[in-house]
């Protein structure tokens, strides 16, 4: 008969990391915004990319915004929320493309950041 040996099972320390600030770094960002800082914004719409063709813009933005979704029209007036609104401004964009290539064929990206659409800001309600 030959006897089995039994080892005592190793002991794991399980590390737990811990938010250390929950609070957003940069105050003036669309996500620190809370729904009793975001206005409602009454502004006109436009299309730059494709002029005269609708947009569906939709997102959450910061935690505790309502899922926001509309199709907007080219040149209509709209009341949305001011998040939106600078959501629309500042990040929809695309990058602009040259037709300059490197030493291997591959197209040269530009850093030049277009605009897709613009939202008019003409007032602020509470």
């Amino acid at each position: 008969m030959t006897k089995t040996l039994v080892q005592p099972k190793e002991t794991r320390k399980v590390l737990i990391h811990k938010a250390i600030n929950k609070q957003a770094v940069n105050t003036d960002s669309i996500e620190a915004m809370t729904p009793e800082t975001d206005k409602k914004v009454i502004g006109q719409f436009v299309n730059i990319e494709c002029p005269g063709q609708p947009a569906k813009i939709c997102g959450k933005y910061y935690r505790g915004m309502e899922y926001f979704s509309e199709v907007m029209e080219d040149g209509k007036s709209y009341t949305i929320p001011w998040s939106v609104a600078r959501f629309i401004n500042e990040r929809c964009v695309f990058e602009e493309h040259t037709s300059l290539l490197d030493e291997k064929g591959n197209p040269i990206k530009g850093n030049k950041k277009r605009p897709r659409y613009k939202f008019i800001i003409e007032s602020m309600t509470a």
